[in-house]
């Protein structure tokens, strides 16, 4: 029955923005956890690299800017060659961080 309910939820279709942004978090669990904390409930990841939650506090992180840095290859990150919608997820949910305390 539980699981009815929750098969069930899945179908209410969610707002243009709301589907963005999970679509992000479920990119950025599947592709970034390896190096990043990016979802509170999270404990383990690479020293060298910062929170999700540390680049959305930086004044200078804006849609642009986080696009431009996923749309170009770096030493740092792995190249997953991203689509725009992929790369516009997850713009959306790293900004969505922002929002919450």
């Amino acid at each position: 029955m539980k699981r009815a309910l929750v098969l069930a939820s899945l179908l209410i279709p969610l707002p243009a923005a709301a589907q963005t942004v999970q679509t992000g978090g479920a990119l950025a669990v599947r592709w970034c956890t390896a190096c990043h904390v990016v979802e509170a409930s999270q404990r383990l990841a690479s020293d060298s690299a910062p929170s999700f939650r540390t680049i959305v506090a930086r004044t200078d992180t804006t849609a642009a800017t986080l696009d431009r840095y996923l749309s170009t290859g770096h030493t740092l990150m792995p190249d997953f060659s991203l689509s725009t919608q992929e790369r516009d997820a997850l713009v959306s949910y790293i900004l969505s961080l922002r929002q919450k305390p």
